[in-house]
């Protein structure tokens, strides 16, 4: 019985979709585009996530010890640079460790070391080099090394040109996050309002038969239900269709994508490769997203008009 009960509302559902095929095609055009943004923003945070993390490896604080600093001092601030959650990895480079890494970078230059022999003492001095765990943490990092305990004992921190492309990024970031967000926005209100308004047509068209409905005895939920199945049926099209170009768009042009904001760089990187793998993601937030606001409009049509 409950299987005939639900057979009955999926083929209410259907017809419904048929009779009101151009307000359902449109709802179906709204939905998609709302998912289009939104597997954009997600390709989006995926790519802008990575490049910060490219870049970041390739990025770190280079501190240079005063003449005076001793190793012992160094060791020490080292250890309280460790022990903050906000950075990865610390090592220090000694001024004989620097020297030895420039003779060999310029062994084929001569005069290079014909200069330094005739210097009485090691020019290069001790360093050390942070690598935190995010790129937002680099400015409270350097900022934290202008606290007295550790300036008396510094004299140079370089990061202010890593500080700028970091913070240009991370800006860049933000601004496409947060227009994608409101672009979202736009296109969910538009389905909302769509859909409120099919189901609101659908019930003014079949109202002769749902007032024969009331008076057979069928209950509130069996009228009510294929209005609700419908707009979910447009979630699902919306999805499946959704899903299906951001895929065939990510293999057309993942390489272009990829060189563009890889290229040059040690880091491989597939963004069509990384969408497949993570795909129940992807699915799941756009299925969530269609079906919450098919489900919502829905059943605030019925609940207002129909009675």
């Amino acid at each position: 019985m409950i299987g005939i009960t639900l057979l009955r509302i999926f083929r209410n559902a259907f017809r419904n979709f048929r009779r009101n095929v151009w307000l359902s095609i449109a709802t179906t055009v709204i939905m998609t585009l709302t998912l289009i943004v939104i597997s954009f923003l997600y390709v989006v945070n995926v790519i802008g996530t990575q490049v910060l993390t490219t870049f970041s490896q390739k990025v770190d604080i280079a501190v240079i010890f005063k003449d005076t600093t001793t190793p012992d001092q160094i060791n020490v601030i080292k250890q309280a640079i460790d022990g903050r959650p906000d950075v990865q990895d610390t090592h220090i480079t000694t001024s004989e460790d620097a020297l030895n890494q420039f003779r060999e970078k310029h062994k084929n230059e001569p005069y290079i070391e014909q200069a330094l022999s005739e210097l009485q003492r090691n020019p290069l001095p001790n360093s050390m080099y942070i690598v935190a765990k995010d790129p937002q943490f680099y400015t409270d990092i350097s900022n934290s090394l202008k606290d007295p305990t550790y300036s008396q004992y510094i004299d140079k921190v370089n990061f202010e040109d890593s500080k700028s492309v970091i913070e240009k990024l991370i800006h860049i970031m933000t601004i496409t996050k947060n227009t994608a967000l409101i672009v979202t926005g736009i296109f969910a209100i538009l389905v909302m309002l769509i859909m409120f308004n099919t189901i609101r047509l659908a019930i003014y068209s079949f109202r002769e038969e749902i007032d024969i409905m009331r008076l057979v005895g069928a209950s509130r939920w069996y009228i009510q239900s294929p209005f609700i199945v419908e707009s979910m049926l447009v979630a699902v099209i919306s999805v499946t269709i959704s899903i299906i170009l951001t895929f065939l768009v990510l293999n057309a042009g993942a390489n272009q994508i990829n060189q563009f904001f890889f290229s040059g760089q040690q880091a491989t990187f597939d963004i069509y490769a990384y969408t497949t793998s993570h795909w129940v993601q992807l699915i799941g937030a756009e299925a969530g997203v269609a079906l919450l606001l098919a489900i919502m409009s829905s059943y605030i049509a019925v609940r207002r008009y129909l009675k």
